[in-house]
């Protein structure tokens, strides 16, 4: 993994911390559809996109958006070392 993966999927991780903590919405997180890396994003971003069209609260889109993408949070552990 190169320097530049690396930080890009450090903005994956920092914007999962932030939809968890409420600074950002689901729709914010699902705007990093756009990066490539080796991690494959695109079925958590597929789950995004069903949890956006579907409405509902924001509240209600949050967790969803967080139950979605809990494993992501889990590769990213294991591939991000603690600095």
């Amino acid at each position: 993994m190169n320097i530049i993966e690396k930080q890009l999927l450090k903005n994956v991780f920092d914007s999962l911390d932030r939809l968890f903590d409420k600074e950002c919405g689901v729709i914010d997180f699902y705007a990093l559809k756009e990066i490539k890396s080796s991690v494959s994003l695109s079925e958590y971003i597929d789950k995004l996109d069903t949890i956006l069209k579907a409405g509902g609260s924001e509240n209600k889109q949050r967790e969803c958006a967080i139950s979605a993408t809990n494993s992501l949070r889990g590769k990213l552990n294991e591939l991000l070392p603690i600095d």
